[in-house]
């Protein structure tokens, strides 16, 4: 009789090892197709950019001529911190791992990516203008160079010209967060004293006199479009990959708190 009970109990024993082990293979195997891949989530912003600034640039000519149009729909105000999610959610220690993932992989540069970030910050610029300039400028390539028919050369990330900035070295000029330093400020200085983007992103291109004077050439009014444009495209991209994972609340005065989306 206690073999027979033996028996038994190895046999069950058995029954539920293997009847445990179905129910794990089912379960890994509903895990891996039917919860979201955090691959697919990682991946996206590189290929999406890829194909959007692809677009952006063959749809230039159609935008340029509402340069005029922008010009008297937007306001420097629009542009101020308190409006600009990118900055909130960089400000928020909660979300502001996933303002730099973003960034890095639009910039494919951690450093590059977290050099214009804390410009920008501190100089209150929207964080899609800020990286849309530098895309205009260098591509966001920290070598870059381009010599001026004026004898001048222009370096580095935020194409500083070296008439303009006299006090920095050649490696001054090729240091990310050097560059982001001189070429945010300076962008605060033309959006404050234009008032508004589109004349200050000239101003920046051009100089502040020629566009005061009405003489901004048609090259820079094709330039201020190329930022435009790509900042939206960001802009809608950020808002897709970082910003929909985060519900707002505003709060009266300057205060906006971001809590993770469940929905």
């Amino acid at each position: 009789m206690t073999a027979r009970t033996e028996e038994n109990r190895f046999a069950s024993t058995c029954f539920v090892s293997v009847v445990l082990c179905l129910f794990a293979s089912i379960a890994a195997f509903l895990i891996y197709f039917l919860i979201p891949s955090t691959k697919k989530i990682v991946e996206t912003p590189v290929t999406l950019i890829a194909e959007e600034v692809v677009e952006q640039e063959e749809e230039l000519e159609d935008f340029v001529p509402s340069f005029q149009e922008y010009l008297a729909e937007v306001s420097y105000e629009k542009l101020n911190d308190n409006t600009d999610a990118g900055l909130v959610l960089y400000r928020q220690s909660v979300s502001r791992p996933s303002v730099e993932w973003f960034y890095t992989h639009i910039t494919g540069n951690k450093e590059v990516a977290q050099a214009i970030l804390s410009e920008a910050d501190k100089n209150e610029i929207p964080l899609s203008l800020a990286f849309s300039l530098a895309y205009t400028e260098s591509r966001y390539n920290v070598k870059a160079v381009n010599k001026n028919s004026n004898t001048t050369t222009d370096r580095g990330l935020f194409q500083l010209n070296n008439a303009s900035f006299p006090e920095l070295t050649e490696e001054d000029f090729f240091d990310p967060f050097i560059s982001s330093k001189y070429g945010m400020a300076h962008l605060k200085f033309c959006l404050t004293s234009a008032g508004n983007p589109v004349s200050g992103l000239a101003m920046y291109n051009a100089g502040t006199n020629r566009v005061r004077s009405n003489k901004t050439p048609q090259t820079t009014l094709n330039y201020v479009g190329k930022i435009l444009s790509y900042q939206n495209m960001l802009d809608d991209l950020f808002n897709q990959e970082v910003a929909s994972y985060y519900e707002t609340q505003l709060v009266p005065g300057i205060t906006v708190a971001y809590v993770p989306n469940k929905r």
